[in-house]
């Protein structure tokens, strides 16, 4: 065994194993705390990532709300729109009725007037052709038939009264 002692390769092999020994344990402890360190920094991430989709998960819940309302509030103008537009038609055709009966009536008035003044026009043209007539039948018949025609006349009236 002696010669196991001045073998150099004995020696090397025994350095080679107290060297493994001796680093074992920071290896140990340099791998441990490296995975230590990566499973925290994994769980950092996943704690991160959770959190931004647990704001996303609001935010969409916001924003599915904001919407909901936005469609209430759409729905709500159009109702009024209609309401309104309903409304504003309904005064344009009462005020349209009411002006289309006024110039009826203002027409119906003035046709009246048109009649009228046609009839006394024609009365008065009448009037006046009938004098001429009158005064030429008088002129032409004798004073004796001028005196009968007025006899007549006033007996007509007399029995009337």
């Amino acid at each position: 065994m002696s010669y196991l002692f001045q073998d150099p390769k004995f020696w090397l092999l025994i350095s080679f194993i107290t060297f493994i020994i001796l680093m074992i344990k920071p290896f140990k402890s340099m791998m441990i705390g490296g995975l230590d360190s990566k499973i925290a920094e994994i769980k950092e991430n996943i704690n991160k990532s959770l959190e931004s989709f647990t704001e996303a998960e609001a935010k969409l819940k916001d924003a599915e709300k904001q919407t909901e309302d936005l469609s209430n509030k759409i729905d709500e103008i159009i109702v009024n729109a209609k309401k309104q537009s309903k409304s504003i038609s309904k005064n344009i055709i009462d005020k349209t009725t009411l002006t289309i009966q006024s110039k009826e009536k203002n027409s119906i008035d003035r046709i009246k007037q048109l009649e009228l003044s046609a009839v006394q026009s024609i009365k008065n043209q009448a009037s006046i052709e009938l004098n001429k007539l009158i005064f030429n039948y008088f002129s032409e018949i004798s004073d004796d038939n001028k005196a009968r025609m007025l006899n007549k006349s006033v007996a007509d009236l007399k029995s009337i009264n």
